[in-house]
């Protein structure tokens, strides 16, 4: 595999700089959003597996929540309620993500296309590279 050659100017190093920038930065994004909407996902996940666990106990029975490190005790209705609450916002931001995450992939498929079309404007041909090379002897 050999390297491309490109002709800049200085407007055209500039230009290739941002590019290189915004493709970072959209990379970063995506990749932030992608993490956050899979905790998300596995928050929801066990807010349900837990909701249906709790399903088949006695409404009377006590339970304990957990905060940090204690444990507080706390109606099962109540718990129940706040499990469900849990997984409504989560299904919720889930949503919400997975519609940004559509649109930060549109983003950086631009992106890329934009730096793939610079590039390819500027690339020195290797016979233009050789003349270039020979007029600079002279």
């Amino acid at each position: 595999m050999s390297l491309v050659s490109l002709s800049l100017d200085d407007k055209d190093k500039e230009n290739f700089t941002e590019l290189q920038q915004s493709i970072g930065q959209a990379q970063q994004e995506l990749a932030q959003l992608t993490n956050k909407l899979r905790v998300r996902v596995g928050e929801a996940k066990h807010s349900q597996l837990t909701l249906a666990e709790l399903e088949t106990v006695p409404d009377e029975t006590r339970a304990f929540a957990q905060v940090g490190k204690m444990f507080l005790l706390q109606s099962l209705p109540e718990l129940k309620k706040e499990l469900t609450e849990k997984v409504e916002s989560c299904t919720k931001d889930v949503a919400a993500m997975t519609e940004k995450k559509t649109h930060v992939e549109d983003t950086y498929k631009k992106v890329q296309e934009d730096f793939q079309e610079f590039v390819k404007a500027h690339v020195v041909d290797e016979s233009e590279k050789d003349k270039k090379e020979e007029d600079k002897k002279e």
